[in-house]
């Protein structure tokens, strides 16, 4: 009798540390989730803050691309017309970007001193704003218009 009591009482025993391995394992568990969901979140919060820079410089290289081009075609254009000096403020696309035009008078001379006429600096100069920070681009060339 003694050992059958003996051994019921181990039974219970293991049965009682079988259920306090097992309540321990379902909370080892539930850290590891809550491990993972905190591991997951801070992947996808780096994941959007990347793919926000990512958009935001994409719009900034498109925009100062456009203006290169649009600059371009001002100097080619400002140079191709006959040129007076002075400063002139020019509307192109959809306004976002103000461009100013200035054309000047060169006094250059040659080498012996002669000086050269109808020599003029074209300037074209762009401002914008572009995620809140004001941006600017120039352009400049010098032609003989005879």
């Amino acid at each position: 009798m003694n050992s059958a009591a003996e051994a019921t009482r181990i039974r219970t025993v293991a049965t009682a540390s079988a259920n306090t391995i097992s309540k321990r394992s379902d909370g080892f568990v539930l850290w590891e989730i809550m491990l993972a969901l905190l591991i997951f979140s801070v992947v996808v919060v780096a994941l959007t803050s990347a793919l926000q820079q990512t958009v935001d410089a994409s719009i900034l290289l498109r925009d100062e691309s456009q203006v290169r081009f649009e600059l371009q075609n001002l100097l080619t254009e400002t140079a191709a017309q006959k040129l007076t000096p002075g400063k002139s403020s020019v509307v192109v696309g959809d306004g976002r970007v103000h461009y100013e035009r200035e054309v000047r008078a060169v006094q250059a001379k040659t080498a012996k001193g002669v000086i050269l006429p109808d020599l003029y600096e074209i300037i074209v100069q762009a401002s914008w704003n572009s995620s809140g920070h004001p941006r600017s681009d120039h352009a400049e060339i010098i032609v003989y218009r005879p």
